[in-house]
């Protein structure tokens, strides 16, 4: 009896036995499965447009640099009509990294940041265009039309952002919005660099959002149609 006893419980710690490699290959199988899967879901992330949001607002958000803003453009032509076009709830594409040839764009190169301090007294240029051009301080339509056109303004929409900075900001280089809005055309600075004192690098925010005068959707004044008679 001892002897068949001993005999029937050896199958048993046979049966046991395999139980420990097959649940350290199922491991195996998972990690390997990880290391293949991981890098799909790092190349971009989804970013859902908020009210307020610019592609420049959130290049400078996720990438530090309001001035990436046209690889977020590129990374989403499926989903923009126009740079000035996004809505609110809109899924958008952001990639991780961006490739070395757009990782620097000649968009913002006459931009500056300012402090966030309402005394403008204080923000320094980074350009020295407002000398070269005379065209600063208070400005009458004639002085913002001229502004516009330095700036890579197309003629065809001068007379418009010449109201449209009228209308916002009555000609004045240094007038501040309710909630920060800065300079001629009161550039919100939820759109980083681009928001500016500068009078040049607020005319250049101007043509660059409203994609060279062919989008005035940010605007109030365009909307509302406030703008209208001011040049």
């Amino acid at each position: 009896m001892v002897v068949v006893g001993a005999l029937a419980g050896t199958p048993q710690i046979h049966q046991s036995a395999p139980a420990r490699p097959a649940a350290v290959a199922q491991h195996v199988v998972r990690a390997h499965l990880d290391a293949v899967v991981r890098p799909v879901h790092v190349a971009s992330r989804r970013y859902t447009v908020r009210p307020g949001d610019t592609l420049s607002g959130i290049a400078q958000r996720f990438y530090g640099r309001a001035a990436d803003w046209p690889r977020l453009y590129q990374a989403n032509r499926s989903k923009i009509r126009s740079p000035g076009m996004i809505y609110v709830g809109q899924v958008l594409s952001v990639p991780h990294h961006l490739p070395a040839s757009h990782a620097s764009t000649h968009t913002g190169t006459h931009t500056t940041s300012v402090s966030t301090t309402h005394k403008p007294k204080h923000a320094k240029p980074s350009t020295s265009s407002q000398h070269a051009t005379g065209l600063h301080g208070t400005l009458s339509c004639g002085g913002l039309e001229a502004l516009w056109r330095s700036a890579g303004g197309s003629a065809r929409a001068e007379v418009t952002a010449a109201s449209i900075a009228m209308a916002e900001s009555g000609g004045r280089q240094y007038a501040t919005g309710g909630v920060g809005e800065r300079g001629y055309w009161q550039i919100n600075p939820v759109n980083g660099a681009l928001s500016t004192y500068n009078a040049y690098g607020n005319a250049r925010s101007a043509v660059i959002m409203s994609h060279n005068g062919t989008s005035w959707w940010p605007w109030t004044t365009w909307v509302d149609g406030a703008y209208r008679g001011r040049c």
